[in-house]
């Protein structure tokens, strides 16, 4: 399970999709974690309901995917 209660906060355990808004401020968290080796679906299965559901945000997990694959980090960057 998440120890990071602000996840927690955004991301019930239910089975509840956890809508574009929710996934785009945490999607880093969930690509860090499953190329970690984790099971982000598990601890997060809203983000993994609406990824699975949404072509949208499907598209922006396996495009940050590749991006951290090829470059790293995942970490939004501040300016």
């Amino acid at each position: 399970m998440n120890t990071d209660p602000d996840l927690e906060a955004l991301l019930p355990t239910g089975s509840v999709d956890a809508g574009c808004a929710v996934s785009f401020e945490v999607l880093h968290r969930y690509v860090e974690q499953e190329l970690a080796g984790g099971h982000p679906a598990r601890s997060q299965p809203g983000l993994a309901a609406h990824l699975h559901s949404c072509p949208a945000c499907g598209e922006d997990y396996q495009g940050l995917l590749g991006a951290v694959e090829l470059f790293g980090d995942a970490s939004p960057t501040a300016h």
